[in-house]
């Protein structure tokens, strides 16, 4: 990186010339054909039909909470019912941002959510980039609710599990 940033080595020999600039067009070359493969698929179908496409496209349809899906107001930042973000513009102002990611680590301390390993590592980053002096105590939050929760029921947004029947 400090050659390219450096014309003095450059200069000197012609053939770290020939070497960057030959790295640099395979690089042009090898992001040019990543952007075509990405964007080379043919577009995928809505998994809704034409009418519901229709209702949701209308000016008075009613937005629903992404997280417990009860209806709300289009001005509103956060939902009524469950207090997740809602608005179009609530994670880019500067106000509303903070009580955005505190619904987000709260969720991640109270266990409430599906697990895997990149959940739980983007909650343990996300702590630790918004809040890094105070990011082993949401650590131990953290932590305290994934083991609360392991041991009681699933997360809510799981179905439920059917229990064996008496004749079984």
């Amino acid at each position: 990186m400090s050659l390219l940033g450096s014309t003095i080595y450059l200069k000197d020999d012609p053939t770290t010339v020939v070497g960057v600039l030959g790295i640099a067009i395979l690089l042009c070359l090898v992001l040019w054909r990543l952007f075509r493969w990405l964007f080379s698929g043919p577009p995928q179908p809505d998994p809704w039909s034409e009418e519901v496409a229709a209702e949701i496209a209308k000016d008075d349809a009613v937005p629903l909470c992404h997280r417990c899906l009860a209806p709300h107001d289009s001005q509103v930042d956060f939902c009524p019912d469950c207090g997740a973000p809602v608005g179009p513009y609530t994670n880019w102002l500067p106000y509303p941002y903070l009580f955005s990611i505190g619904h987000t680590l709260r969720i991640g301390a109270s266990g409430d959510f599906r697990r895997s390993p990149l959940t739980i590592a983007g909650f343990l980053l996300l702590g630790m980039v918004e809040y890094a002096l105070f990011a082993p105590v949401y650590w131990f939050m953290l932590l305290k609710g994934l083991s609360v929760r392991c041991q009681s029921e699933p997360p809510s947004d799981l179905p439920p599990q059917d229990a064996p029947s008496a004749g079984d």
